[in-house]
């Protein structure tokens, strides 16, 4: 007579969705209730297992118990969830997949390097003022970014966000979507650029341009990807951080030969280029023999147009100058001379507007706005006595029109 025996057959008891939502640096909560047709004396093991699918270049094993705490620290994307439980009694075991949509607030606003109790971490104040912060160190185990004064640059390469942060030797560059670290500084480089002081980076079109306080290095986009900054550019310079460009064709202007050069990517190494003589002959000044000392500089309204001021060497005037962008073909437009001592030459902080042509200036707790057409600054604003105001910057909301 054959004699059957009749197993454990396992279930999952109460109600869960097959895809759960969860933001990232929040906590996945999952609570699994499972059923037995043949309740078993020693219990059930769990696996939960988070991977992104596919050939899945890593697995995380998230959980061993009913329940899930996990802290979600991956980048946003749908991820599959494997389940798998097993009687411990007769191995019957029993296997249920579901999915992780890990979503993030944070693609949208301003990023702000904040210092506290000898640390460094990031913060995003939100479009709703809202203020989230810790990012960088939820992110990594704990680990803070240098101490020091640091910055945080973004910018776009191709179509992929990059996300530099900079301390007074070094940089780190982190994931868009969960600020976990994914390279440093040397790992930027084709060669091992030694220990550098990061100044400034600018990106446009298929160019980058990357100043230390040593040299400066660029990245030329229409190379064969990897994409990294080659060698440095050769000669006794130093490229003030502001940035004119168009259509990828940046001007710099260097403090050492108080001049500005044309940077194009050349062998790889971006030497400086002197400008066309054509144009500047019979400009007001010539841009290859400025002579004076650079406070600001930025683009202004329009694609091509820039502004820029200057004081001579001795500090007793202040020049106001307005040009056209164009490479190699750069050249200035007006220089308008002012007085010495006036606020806007003693400002700590410039910021040129996009869209009409103005300049916003920092004077120690006071805002001020200089219009160059009519020659003419206002006070804006004053901030509370003691602020101590580190930027001014636009906000580009990519996302909205209004």
């Amino acid at each position: 007579i054959d004699k059957y025996n009749n197993i454990n057959e396992l279930y999952i008891k109460n109600e869960l969705p097959e895809t759960f939502t969860v933001l990232i640096q929040d906590t996945l909560k999952i609570d699994l209730e499972m059923g037995q047709t043949i309740p078993n004396k020693n219990g059930l093991t769990y696996d939960w297992v988070l991977y992104p699918g596919g050939s899945a270049e890593f697995r995380i094993h998230i959980s061993n118990t009913s329940k899930v705490r996990f802290y979600v620290k991956e980048e946003p994307k749908v991820y599959d969830l494997d389940l798998f439980v097993t009687d411990k009694d007769n191995n019957v075991s029993f296997y249920k997949k579901f999915y992780v949509n890990v979503t993030s607030v944070y693609n949208q606003g301003w990023l702000v390097m904040e210092e506290n109790n000898g640390h460094n971490d990031i913060s995003i104040i939100k479009p709703d003022n809202v203020v989230e912060r810790n990012l960088y160190s939820k992110s990594n185990n704990g680990a803070f970014l240098p101490a020091g004064e640091g910055m945080v640059r973004i910018f776009t390469r191709r179509t992929e966000q990059i996300i530099y942060m900079f301390s007074h030797n070094n940089g780190i560059q982190v994931s868009p979507g969960n600020f976990v670290r994914n390279s440093t500084l040397k790992d930027w480089f084709f060669l091992d650029p030694g220990t550098l002081k990061p100044l400034e980076v600018f990106a446009q079109g298929t160019t980058e341009h990357f100043l230390t306080r040593e040299k400066a290095y660029g990245n030329n986009l229409n190379s064969p990807s990897p994409y990294k900054f080659g060698l440095a550019t050769p000669g006794d310079y130093f490229l003030a951080p502001y940035q004119i460009a168009t259509s990828g064709n940046f001007i710099f202007y260097d403090t050492v030969a108080r001049r500005f050069w044309f940077r194009a990517p050349g062998n790889g190494d971006f030497p400086l280029s002197a400008l066309s003589s054509t144009n500047n002959n019979n400009a007001p000044w010539n841009m290859n023999n400025i002579g004076r000392r650079i406070l600001y500089a930025s683009m202004t309204t329009g694609n091509t147009n820039w502004t820029a001021l200057f004081e001579s060497l001795q500090k007793d005037s202040l020049f106001i100058v307005t040009g056209q962008s164009g490479g190699g073909s750069s050249y200035i437009q007006t220089v308008d001379t002012l007085p010495a001592g006036l606020p806007l030459q003693s400002a700590s902080h410039y910021l040129a507007a996009r869209l009409v042509p103005h300049i916003y200036y920092l004077v120690g707790n006071q805002l001020f706005l200089y219009d160059i057409p009519a020659k003419t600054a206002r006070l804006l604003y004053s901030f509370p006595a003691g602020t101590d105001v580190r930027v001014i910057k636009w906000y580009n909301n990519v996302k909205s029109s209004t």
